[in-house]
């Protein structure tokens, strides 16, 4: 499937982002930021976070305008016909944002969030109404819309929501058919999250596919994050008991507890041991945050006593590491530093050089060769490498 958007637009833009930051922090003066600005013209309606934020406001609110005018005419008409042309209302959204807005160079603006996720909930719900709300057909129905508006539109909302309906989809689905298969819906999350996480990391690294490496990274982070929740003692336990009409005793455990003790521990150090070793900060990242989850889920159930005292003593070992590797990190090590490497003015130099070469299309003779380290730039979020 392609996108919506312009793929050479779409790339343009992100180079005029990060020549801005490299602006900002002084890497390239003004006058070589408005040669980027020359050569990478974009004719994009992209304005700023806080225009975006008035913009979906306001076309939310005429939406709704609309769309209770439009369902007033068919009030009287059924539930069927609600639903069906429900269905007719949300093609036509879509239609009408790539026709009337993406069509005439709206990117991400605001208005196209907007209609994207109005034309989305209205086929849902009107698939959903024909089907009486079947569970079953609602479940699926967000997977599949939700999982094309993602990728059409190199959504990162939706990205996120097409994970979470794909994990929806996974635990009712084994829900539903009891037994034994409701015992193993946290393995099926480890099982089934982990291809998915390699997957996605594979396929953010094709050139082909550089629009969509932001989506991807999000895939990668809630997969991540699925994964640990599978394993996560805590979670197995409380939904065990509230869905599944666990009845425990005193001192009593569930099912496999240590498998989900020692996961617990072991997929919180796995990431955090993988993240520094490769340098990914993806896995460092959800590492940090599953690391505080685990240590929550042991504190809730092994109580220590005098809560402050334990609270105070965690914030000073806490303070403590943190020094330590602030002060650890003054200097690289294997590729790791606490300083702000885009701010350094002596590699101001040779980035200036690099970037006026890049847009000049390689005339400046007098230039220094600098090489851009084999990446790629590019796609909704870009990775930042030329």
């Amino acid at each position: 499937m392609s996108s919506a958007y312009n793929e050479t637009n779409v790339y343009n833009l992100a180079v005029i982002k990060e020549a801005k930051r490299w602006n900002k922090s002084q890497f390239i003066d003004n006058q070589q930021l408005s040669v980027i600005r020359e050569t990478y013209k974009v004719p994009f309606y992209h304005p700023n976070f806080t225009i975006r934020i008035i913009l979906f406001v306001a076309t939310i609110l005429a939406l709704s305008g609309v769309t209770g005018f439009f369902f007033l005419i068919f009030a009287d008409a059924g539930e069927t016909v609600m639903s069906i042309a429900g269905l007719f209302y949300g093609v036509a959204s879509f239609v009408v944002l790539e026709k009337a807005f993406i069509g005439n160079n709206h990117y991400k603006s605001g208005v196209t969030e907007a209609l994207l996720y109005h034309a989305a909930g209205c086929i849902i719900l009107g698939l959903a109404g024909l089907t009486d709300f079947n569970p079953h057909v609602i479940m699926w129905s967000c997977l599949f819309v939700i999982s094309f508006a993602a990728i059409r539109y190199i959504d990162m909302l939706c990205t996120l929501a097409a994970v979470v309906s794909l994990a929806a989809v996974l635990f009712f689905e084994f829900y539903n058919m009891g037994g034994i298969f409701q015992q193993i819906i946290p393995f099926i999350f480890i099982l089934g999250f982990t291809p998915i996480y390699f997957l996605s990391k594979r396929l953010s690294k094709r050139r082909d596919l550089k629009l969509w490496r932001t989506n991807f990274l999000i895939v990668e982070h809630a997969s991540l994050l699925l994964i640990y929740l599978g394993g996560n003692y805590l979670v197995v336990r409380e939904l065990s008991v509230a869905m599944l009409d666990l009845q425990l005793e005193p001192g009593q455990d569930i099912p496999f507890a240590i498998i989900f003790y020692a996961l617990t521990v072991i997929i919180p150090v796995t990431y955090l041991y993988f993240g520094i070793k490769k340098k990914d900060m993806v896995l460092i990242r959800v590492s940090l945050i599953v690391l505080a989850l685990s240590v929550f889920t042991f504190k809730y159930y092994y109580n220590f006593g005098h809560p402050e005292i334990t609270i105070t003593i965690a914030g000073v070992i806490l303070l403590l590491i943190s020094i330590a590797l602030l002060n650890y990190l003054k200097i690289n090590r294997d590729g790791f530093t606490r300083e702000n490497l885009l701010t350094e003015k002596w590699a101001g130099m040779n980035v200036e050089a690099f970037v006026v070469s890049q847009t000049m299309g390689g005339n400046q003779g007098a230039a220094p060769k600098v090489h851009g380290g084999g990446g790629s730039f590019g796609g909704g979020g870009a990775s930042g490498d030329y």
